[in-house]
Parts: structure tokens; sequence; C-alpha cells
């Protein structure tokens, strides 16, 4: 068990909230915009977790910053509508949320912007268990660099050895040990535990609720 926690800092996509069909949903409409073709969803799903920016680069390598940004444009048009009405719960997120938010503090890092996060928690009922959300906007440099999840904890009023990081791909896990906090992953279709291991977690768990029996608040 992880003792004396103060904050628990959470990854967005694939952690809390599985928006997967608003995403793809989103990306293929802002491709089919500019006239290309649209990608297999699995594809899109392996990319999420990036910034979205990053995202169109790899897609479409060869387009320029103008070709990028229509693309992101489009893309947030056409994500707003159905942000909430496609995303669900990642399970056992009620359950652990009614645990801690009496016990610790609780923040999000995420390399999406953050007002589209707080539309998803908010329409899910969710939103005020959350003390402080750090999207792309507030940060030079996104997950694996450390910066996020370092505003997080400055905002929670935790140290380091306070404070546990929960993430679904590889990356979160290197931004927590590179942030001198303890990593937890939590499985997808996209990474296994050894894929979480091998990035760092300290712990790798399947559901969002076995957090309870795996960190003791501090007094």
């Amino acid at each position: 068990m992880f003792t004396g926690v103060r904050a628990l800092i959470f990854d967005f996509d694939g952690t809390l909230v599985d928006a997967s069909r608003a995403i793809s949903h989103a990306f293929n409409h802002a491709l089919e915009q500019v006239g290309v073709s649209a990608m297999l969803t699995a594809d899109i799903r392996a990319m999420i977790g990036r910034p979205l920016r990053e995202m169109f680069q790899r897609a479409q390598p060869e387009m320029g910053e103008t070709g990028i940004d229509q693309l992101v444009h489009c893309y947030r048009e056409a994500f707003a509508p159905v942000a909430c009405s496609l995303s669900q719960p990642i399970p056992g997120l009620e359950t652990m949320l009614a645990h801690f938010q009496a016990r610790c503090a609780l923040g999000i890092a995420t390399s999406r912007m953050s007002n589209g996060a707080e539309q998803i928690l908010g329409h899910l009922g969710f939103l005020s268990a959350f003390s402080v959300i750090i999207g792309l906007q507030d940060v030079t440099h996104p997950k694996p660099h450390p910066e996020p999840i370092h505003k997080a904890m400055q905002a929670l009023g935790a140290m380091p050895e306070e404070s546990i990081m929960i993430g679904d791909v590889p990356d979160d896990m290197r931004a927590a040990k590179a942030a001198g906090t303890v990593a937890v992953g939590i499985t997808s279709p996209l990474y296994n535990a050894g894929d979480l291991h091998a990035a760092g977690a300290d712990k790798v768990i399947e559901r969002l609720d076995e957090l309870i029996g795996l960190v003791s608040s501090a007094p």
C-alpha cells in the first residue's frame, strides 16, 4: 500500500473517461473536411493521449502548419457537439471518487485542452471532485515531460513523495517518474501491464476502484 498520500493526479483520456468514439469521429471529420481519407479507428485510438496537433502531424506528416491549424479547427468544431454523448466513464470511476474525494486532493494532468475535459466531466457529474485540471494550454512541455504533473502538484499543495500519478499510457508513467511521484498504470486495449511497467509503473491496475486498496491518505 502507498501511504501518506495527499494528492492523486490523473490523466484524462483512457484513465477517467473513454472519449475514443468522440475523438475518432471528430478526427475523421476533420480529415474529410480537407479532402483526406478517413483513418481506421484503431489507428486513431493508438495516438490518443498525445496533443491534438501532434496526432494530426503524425497522420499527415506532409501537411504544413496552416493545414494542421485547419485540421485542429475542424476537429474542435466536430468534437464539442458529440463529446458528451459519445463518452463514458472508465469502470470504477464513481466508486473511486466517492472514496477519495474527502481523503485526498484530486487533480488532472491532461494533454488535451482543459475545457474539453471540463465539459465531459460536468456532463457525467464528476467535475466538482477535481480541484484542478492542468490542460495543454497551461504548459510549455506536455507529457512525458514532468511539467504538467509539477503544476498539478503545486496547485494541490502536495510534494512529489505525497503524490501519485495515474494514467493509461507509457508517457504518463514516464512523466510521473520524471516528476518524482509514484506511477500507477491502468491497463487499456492499447497498453497492457507489461507495457506500463516497462515505462516505469510502480503498480498496474485494471479498474479505477482498485486504487482504494492501494492508497492510504495522509493523516
